[in-house]
């Protein structure tokens, strides 16, 4: 408590010129994990310097973890930044038979500043985790066992219907643009998941995949305030 240190450029920049603070001025900043720490500017500019006056931390009272089939076309960047938004903890991109998640390759540094940009913008605490792609078959094991689980399903009961779970891990599954095949269905199906229908019309992936966050999202409490994202925060 009490240090001082210079940020990143980046931060900097965001700090001065994005939200235009100046030396003297409080602002709160997060390291994406929990910690939530009071910052006093000492001196602005590209290398702005500041000192910790307070920091706390806090842990997460539930989760929303997404496994997502590959959307079509660059729609992804879409989704991972509302994901984030919305205070997903997980994203975790679901290859299938009928759609991969190849355009992944290369942009998962782009897909982090996304997060990073999106957990400025809703002033979370906690930063998407964004993993790597995984079979569905892997991606299924290991899921935690408290929260529910749940399949984006037309032919489900409707989601004004249904309350997510206030506590542990609520997972949302979500097929590709071509939808699961009937092997998949089969393997879901056996890992214990609930049709939810999230629509009176038929969705995009990425749209679903939007509208069960925004279910899960809306039934929670608010999320702490933060102005700046960095590790050292």
């Amino acid at each position: 408590m009490g240090g001082r240190f210079v940020l990143p450029e980046d931060e900097s920049h965001y700090l001065t010129r994005v939200c235009r603070a100046r030396a003297g001025d409080q602002v709160s900043a997060t390291d994406g994990h929990g910690v939530l720490a009071t910052l006093r500017i000492i001196e602005g500019g590209r290398s702005a310097k500041v000192e910790v006056e307070r920091c706390e931390r806090s842990a997460r009272a539930r989760e929303a973890w997404v496994l997502c089939g590959s959307p079509e076309g660059e729609r992804g960047d879409w989704m991972i930044e509302k994901l984030a938004e919305l205070g997903v903890a997980v994203l975790q991109p679901v290859d299938c038979e009928r759609g991969g998640w190849e355009r992944m390759k290369g942009r998962a540094e782009r897909w982090r500043r996304l997060a990073v940009a999106a957990l400025r913008q809703s002033r979370r605490r906690f930063l998407l985790e964004i993993r790597r792609p995984l079979p569905l078959a892997e991606a299924l094991i290991g899921l935690p066992a408290e929260g529910g689980r749940w399949l984006g399903d037309a032919a489900g009961p409707s989601a004004s219907a249904i309350a997510p779970a206030d506590t542990g891990v609520s997972v949302g599954l979500l097929g590709p643009a071509a939808g699961f095949s009937a092997t998949e269905r089969d393997a879901v199906r056996h890992g214990g998941f609930s049709t939810i229908c999230l629509s009176d019309s038929r969705l995009r992936t990425e749209t679903a995949a939007l509208a069960w966050a925004c279910w899960w999202s809306a039934a929670g409490p608010g999320s702490s305030t933060a102005a700046v994202h960095g590790d050292r925060a």
